[in-house]
């Protein structure tokens, strides 16, 4: 297996030679020197759409004790101030020109910059990243963008352990096709090492596309298994929907509120404004009931005794509503109101559904019970002996 060549081979050794630890030898008075070797290495190859590149490459090492971490501090700001130490971007200014003249395209390195980390404690470790722009070095072709007459030559070399090749694609592109065989993450063609790459690595990515990526890969979006996951929440979702806006329709043969039910849509729905109804009959039963319970006291009782007699009152007339049939309810509530009321203000004073009401009282005219004329949009229920008018 060939080992890394040209850019990589100068870079890893670029950066060994300058970790130096200046410790004391015990009893010798003399500096000893300690050189980490690098621990790993991250190639990112990040394709833009125009078909440049941005690239950022980054060589760990792994920091031994206090003073392999204090010099590779020393050494990371020097870094950062352009000191010749570390990943440089003039090999990569060679390899640019050297494949502007291989391609046929004008390339070149531009936006470099220098960083990097250190992180301290027990596994203390350095990071040395150095960031650039390589125009032109991508293959733009209508709704497709290779990688691979860049790295053409052999110029890259192979990977070792510990080191790490991805590319990335643009947005809105996935992967088409990656050589050799690579690992998909993040949508990107990933080699780890050891690989060996012959002449270079050659990605295609493809706009508009929702490939799972190269064969032997499951790294892609399975877009028809999102879709129909989502045909079905709609299609549950609709049901649902469906099923609790008719949670009230009468069955077979049964009138609907817009037939016999004579009643209309308010802007809080007809059910809306017969519970609200419903509730301010209920409070000013209750507050009349009070109000009986008082006037009737005896000069000595308290209001507290008043109250409990309204309470005694509201009780017995509960039970006593228990004990009736629907058909004994709605005579009675006719009774209370001169004989005769509409079906929509029965609705409202009984709190029951559109259709409940449409089919009791269905049910009640043809036995006789009660009578039903139409007016205009609405039904006005009556007693027999209560319609001569």
């Amino acid at each position: 297996m060939r080992q890394v060549a040209l850019a990589l081979l100068a870079l890893i050794l670029l950066v060994p030679a300058a970790v130096t630890v200046g410790a004391q030898a015990p009893g010798t008075g003399q500096s000893a020197t300690a050189t980490p070797d690098p621990a790993g290495l991250t190639v990112a190859v990040h394709v833009q759409a125009d078909g440049d590149a941005k690239w950022n490459v980054s060589v760990r090492y792994e920091l031994a004790d206090e003073n392999e971490t204090d010099s590779f501090a020393s050494l990371l700001t020097d870094y950062r101030n352009g000191a010749d130490v570390g990943p440089s971007a003039d090999v990569f200014r060679s390899v640019a020109n050297a494949q502007s003249d291989r391609t046929g395209r004008e390339m070149s390195i531009q936006g470099v910059s220098r960083d990097g980390s250190l992180t301290r404690g027990e596994n203390a470790t350095g990071v040395l990243s150095l960031s650039f722009t390589w125009t032109n070095f991508s293959v733009v072709s209508g709704t497709e963008i290779r990688v691979d007459d860049a790295f053409s030559g052999g110029w890259f070399g192979d990977l070792r352990d510990n080191e790490r090749l991805v590319v990335y694609p643009p947005d809105g592109y996935s992967l088409d096709s990656a050589s050799p065989a690579s690992r998909v993450v993040d949508g990107g063609a990933l080699w780890d090492g050891p690989q060996p790459f012959e002449t270079g690595p050659a990605v295609t990515f493809t706009r508009g596309t929702t490939s799972a990526g190269p064969p032997g890969n499951n790294g892609g979006v399975p877009w028809a298994l999102v879709l129909g996951a989502a045909a079905v929440a709609l299609l549950a979702g609709g049901v649902a929907v469906f099923l609790w806006n008719n949670r009230d329709l009468p069955v077979d043969g049964a009138e609907t509120a817009d037939g016999d039910g004579g009643v209309d849509d308010g802007p809080d729905g007809p059910e809306g404004g017969a519970v609200a109804a419903g509730a301010t009959a209920e409070a000013e039963s209750a507050t009349e009931a009070d109000e009986t319970a008082a006037g009737d006291a005896a000069p000595g009782e308290t209001a507290a005794g008043g109250a409990a007699a309204g309470e005694a009152a509201a009780d017995e007339s509960e039970e006593t509503e228990e004990l009736l049939s629907d058909e004994e309810r709605v005579e009675r509530l006719l009774r209370e109101n001169g004989g005769r009321m509409k079906q929509r203000k029965i609705v409202e004073e009984t709190r029951w559904s559109n259709a409940k009401v449409s089919q009791l009282l269905s049910a009640m005219a043809e036995e006789g019970r009660v009578e039903k004329l139409r007016i205009g949009r609405e039904n006005l229920i009556s007693l027999p002996d209560e319609n001569g008018d």
